[in-house]
């Protein structure tokens, strides 16, 4: 599957306001923690919100059909995900931090299952062995799970901020 972005976009500068968008709610994440877990699921669900509205803008001024569908899909999924998150704060966010607690799990496991095939070292089992109980304190620690997610989030923020706003930057019209 091939995206592509035509170069005549119009709306580079809805990119950049997400982006910038992005980067400010990472960096309030990290600059207020405790805060932030009680609007994690709000902000979370704003931000996928936009996100969702500004794909499907970009459907409605997109003159390249082979990634129309692709984009159409995702805006919707982001515009249902974030009503919901934004409707549902408190259940959004034990759901996430359930989620998060859950896949380290899984990959714990995963990890430990690979060694054993493969024979490799100790340290691949600790390795295993060790994101199985990170998994875990994310999962039964709220304190804990909610610090970690917190930072992931914030992170990811920033990251896609960064990105967004210099794809946004990159389609502006020289002029």
């Amino acid at each position: 599957m091939e995206l592509s972005v035509d170069g005549g976009f119009r709306q580079w500068w809805l990119l950049l306001i997400r982006g910038l968008l992005f980067i400010l709610a990472g960096i309030y994440m990290i600059a207020s923690p405790a805060t932030s877990f009680v609007a994690l699921g709000f902000i979370f669900g704003l931000m996928i919100l936009l996100a969702g509205i500004s794909e499907l803008l970009h459907v409605s001024n997109s003159h390249s059909p082979g990634s129309r569908n692709w984009h159409l899909g995702l805006g919707i999924l982001e515009v249902v995900l974030g009503i919901v998150f934004i409707s549902h704060i408190a259940t959004s966010v034990a759901v996430l931090r359930i989620l998060v607690g859950l896949w380290f799990i899984f990959r714990g496991i995963a990890l430990f299952n690979y060694s054993r095939i493969i024979g490799a070292s100790w340290v691949t089992k600790l390795g295993g062995i060790v994101t199985v109980i990170f998994g875990l304190l994310i999962l039964f620690d709220v304190v804990f799970g909610s610090m970690t997610i917190i930072l992931f989030v914030a992170i990811g923020f920033i990251i896609t901020g960064f990105f967004n706003v210099w794809l946004g930057y990159s389609l502006k019209p020289r002029t």
